[in-house]
Formats: structure tokens, C-alpha cells, sequence
């Protein structure tokens, strides 16, 4: 008997001390874990010496993707546009000069990304999109000599400036001033006039150019309520320079300028966005003719009342309606032709812009025609009208890139 007890208990020392759970496997797992321990803390000590050494190098911020915030591949690296298009999910972290096809210069404000169905080459009509697809196409432009671009067609220049378009006549002094450059319509009692401002001379000398809106302004708030504006709807509704859009009308001068004015701190660009001037306008339209030779002084391409086009209305984008000839029916943004990417600058709305007008009654220079009357009126008319909110006036809004100090 006593020799059985002594088995089972040497039986059960051993298990004890060699078993499954015994005290020679729990000192190896206590060995195991102590060492893998050992490596975890040199694994972060490791990271630890490497966030510094980025920050004593300047980077400032880690390894990629260390940052839950600040995941790897966040901003677009394209360095051409055909590379940023490639990465059209991905906005550029800040303004950076990219490539078109043609070698091409082009400035990429902060935070916009190259849109879907943009061009590769400047001439076809660059557009950038910001993070709620506002969009807006490149004008390359200097003061001066201007800027020479190359296209398909040869090295064309490109000025910021004022031009006389549709047969209006560039005059030299007027009422003894000659500070401004005075441009006469067919009425001569009447002139129009703008000092080119500092602002936007300094961004295009900087830049190479700006941005136009692709679209008229539009009123997003009534466009996601499936109407287009009325008079007496609110002047001070979110802007959306997108397509199918009520275009932004029955507006007055302040209040057109103020909300232009007011996109860039509301939506957070780095640059600065006003109301198109008359050099912006014209730079624009003369920019376009180097592939539509023709448009200062014919655009059919807009909504003009003796044309007939299909276009999807506001709340129908289901359903497709006809502008029928004849008819001064007001559409949506972005329903007509494209011409270098830009629509409605031929038609639509009379577009607003900071121009002058010498006129008592109707001091408002407006651009682009519109569809209201009989006669037609091409991308480069100006004509004039008092300050009152109107069916077919609008605005189109402009985006000058930030200057480096």
C-alpha cells in the first residue's frame, strides 16, 4: 500500500512539474512573453526616434500612414495633368504648378483635384473641381506681353485685358481722362470702363492665369428644392457653379458681388473669388477663340431665343424638354454647347460684371447676352442695364490663385 502511494504522488509531481501546465511550461511561456515584450518596446522606441528624426529633418509628420488622421496617399501627386486626372478622388494638399500634354504650365490651387472629364491640354479647357464639385476652368494669362501657351494650332499669347469686341470701338480720351481704357458701343452716349485691380493683376503675373467659373452661378438652394429662382427668393443662398443648376438670377449689383466674394472664405480656398471683371470676361472669350475663331462675335453655342435645343429641366433630370425657337425660355446651367470646356457665355443670362457704365439709368455693364429679345447677342456684347433684380441677369464668378510670399 505504501508503495502505491509513493507512485501516485511521484506521479503527480511530475505532472506538476513537467506537465501541460506544469512549472517548467509556465517558466517557458513567461520566458516567450517577457522576450516578445522586450521586442514590442523596441519596435515603438524605434518609432518614437523616427518621429523625432522626421521632425528634426523638417517633415514634421512620421512615416505615411501613421497617423490615422493623415493616411498614406491622401493628397494627388500628379505632377501632369493626365497624372492628377488619374487621381481625380485626391485634391491637391496645396497650389502646385502641373503639366498639361503640351507642356503647358498650370496653377492647382490648394485642396481642388482635376476634374473627371477634364481636357489634358490647356486649350481644350483645364477644369478644377473643389471638394462639392464647384468647377472651374484655367485661363492662362499674363499683364503686359502676355503669356504664350502652346497648342495644337501653334504658340498662341494671351494678355490679361480689356478688349473691344462685336464692333465696339476701342476710344482713346474721354472727358479728359485717360487713366482707364474707355470702350464705345454702337450707341456713342454710351462708354464703359474699368481700372485693372492690383489683386488680380498680381495673381495672373504670379500665376500664369486664373480661373473662370465653368458655369453660371447657380442657387443650390433652389436647384435642391427642384425650382428655379423667383423674385423675391433669398440673395444670399449657398452658390454651386455646377451643371444643371437655377442659374442665379434676380440678383442686384451689391448682391452679386458680395456672395461671389464671400465663396472663397465659406468654402475655404486659398484663393480669392469675385465677380468677373471686363478683363476677365475678355480674357476668357479670347482665349476661347483660338479654337472657335468666331465666338466674340457668334455664339451660337448659348441659349438664344431663336435656337432649339433638348435640355433635362430642374426636378425632371429624368425627363428631357425642348427649347423650342423663338422662345425665351430660361435653362438650367450647363445645358448648351461647350466651347473650351465653358458653357453659357454665349446666351442664357446677361451676366454681371464690375465694369463701369457712364449712364444715369442703366450704370450696370452686363456681358454675354441673354435670351429675353428678339435680336441676338454674342459672347462679346456688352450692354448696359439698371440695378434691378431681373429674370435674365446673373453673374459667373472668378478664382484668382494665392500669391506666395
Amino acid at each position: 500500500m505504501t508503495i502505491i502511494v509513493l507512485l501516485i504522488l511521484a506521479a503527480v509531481a511530475i505532472n506538476l512539474t513537467i506537465g501541460e501546465n506544469g512549472i517548467f511550461t509556465r517558466a517557458q511561456e513567461a520566458v516567450n512573453k517577457y522576450e516578445q515584450a522586450e521586442v514590442n518596446e523596441q519596435d515603438e522606441l524605434n518609432k518614437a526616434v523616427n518621429i523625432f528624426d522626421d521632425y528634426l529633418n523638417g517633415n514634421g509628420g512620421g512615416n505615411p500612414g501613421d497617423n490615422p488622421e493623415e493616411p498614406e496617399g491622401e493628397y494627388n501627386t500628379g505632377t501632369t495633368v493626365d497624372e492628377a486626372k488619374k487621381q481625380n478622388d485626391k485634391p491637391f494638399e496645396k497650389d502646385t504648378t502641373i503639366k498639361d500634354d503640351l507642356q503647358n504650365d498650370v496653377r492647382i490651387p490648394g485642396g481642388f483635384h482635376i476634374a473627371e472629364d477634364s481636357a489634358t491640354k490647356v486649350e481644350d479647357g483645364i477644369v478644377i473641381e473643389d471638394n462639392v464639385g464647384n468647377q472651374f476652368v484655367w485661363i492662362p494669362a499674363t499683364t503686359g506681353t502676355g503669356v504664350t501657351i502652346h497648342t495644337t494650332l501653334g504658340d498662341k499669347t494671351i494678355i490679361y485685358q480689356r478688349i473691344a469686341f462685336d464692333d465696339q470701338i476701342a476710344t482713346g480720351e474721354i472727358d479728359g481722362e485717360t487713366n482707364s481704357e474707355k470702350i464705345q458701343n454702337s450707341d456713342s452716349s454710351v462708354y464703359y470702363t474699368e481700372s485693372l485691380q492690383v489683386d488680380e493683376e498680381t495673381s495672373v503675373n504670379a500665376n500664369g492665369g486664373y480661373y473662370i467659373g465653368r458655369y453660371e452661378a447657380g442657387d443650390k438652394v433652389s436647384t435642391d428644392a427642384g425650382k428655379m429662382r423667383t423674385l423675391g427668393d433669398s440673395p444670399t443662398n449657398e452658390i454651386a457653379i455646377k451643371q444643371g443648376q437655377a442659374p442665379y438670377n434676380y440678383m442686384t449689383y451689391d448682391n452679386s458681388k458680395s456672395l461671389a466674394e464671400g465663396m472663397d472664405s465659406i468654402r475655404g480656398y486659398t484663393g480669392t473669388t469675385k465677380m468677373v471683371s471686363s478683363y476677365a470676361w475678355d480674357t476668357a472669350i479670347n482665349f476661347i477663340k483660338i479654337k472657335t475663331p468666331d465666338y466674340d462675335s457668334n455664339s451660337p453655342q448659348g441659349n438664344y431665343k431663336n435656337t432649339t435645343f433638348t435640355y433635362a429641366n430642374i426636378g425632371e433630370k429624368e425627363k428631357t424638354q425642348t427649347k423650342a425657337k423663338d422662345s425665351s425660355t430660361l435653362v438650367p446651367t450647363g445645358q448648351t454647347t461647350p466651347v473650351s470646356n465653358i458653357y453659357d457665355m454665349g446666351g442664357n443670362c446677361w451676366e454681371r460684371t464690375t465694369e463701369s457704365v457712364s449712364t444715369t439709368g442703366s450704370p450696370i455693364s452686363c456681358r454675354g447676352g441673354d435670351n429675353s429679345v428678339v435680336s441676338d447677342f454674342s459672347a462679346g456684347c456688352r450692354s448696359n442695364v439698371n440695378d434691378v433684380a431681373f429674370t435674365y441677369d446673373s453673374f459667373r464668378v472668378t478664382l484668382f490663385c494665392s500669391v506666395e510670399d
